[in-house]
């Protein structure tokens, strides 16, 4: 397990390789959590990308057919006003996952919460990039002056 976090012109970063197990979820959220604590968003941004970042995980662990290697990659980056974190596993796919079937709940909240969700599934694993424009911290106090 790691944890990166660094902060340059292009913005703030975050990069985690997990075992790609249920316990990862609670190191997950709290890493996440901190780091988002330390950027200038509204608490209300904070709660939702956690949700959405923790069902995504979730998904990647749950959904992995075959692992390759037990691991979860995860990669946030905050620039400006948008937040995107990518989770990104590693199993072999086969064709029974492009069968029909209904979406799974944690994809729908996902979608719910942020402003985009891209999945790409690949013959090596998965990934999911979460995308969101962020409110921070002032915006309502500049809102109220103009």
């Amino acid at each position: 397990m790691s944890i990166q976090t660094a902060t340059n012109g292009t913005g703030a970063t975050l990069n985690m390789r997990l075992p790609a197990t249920a316990n990862s979820l609670v190191i997950f959220r709290d890493g996440l959590r901190g780091w988002l604590e330390k950027l200038p968003l509204h608490p209300a941004e904070i709660f939702d990308v956690v949700l959405a970042c923790s069902e995504s995980l979730t998904l990647v662990i749950e959904e992995r057919l075959k692992p390759v290697a037990l691991v979860v990659d995860v990669n946030a980056l905050h620039d400006g006003d948008t937040l995107s974190v990518t989770t990104r596993d590693y199993g072999l796919w086969d064709e029974s996952h492009a069968e029909e079937r209904e979406e799974p709940l944690s994809l729908a909240l996902m979608r719910a919460l942020m402003d985009s969700v891209e999945l790409q599934r690949h013959p090596d694993g998965q990934t999911i990039r979460l995308v969101r424009k962020v409110r921070l911290l002032g915006d309502e106090r500049r809102a109220l002056l103009m």
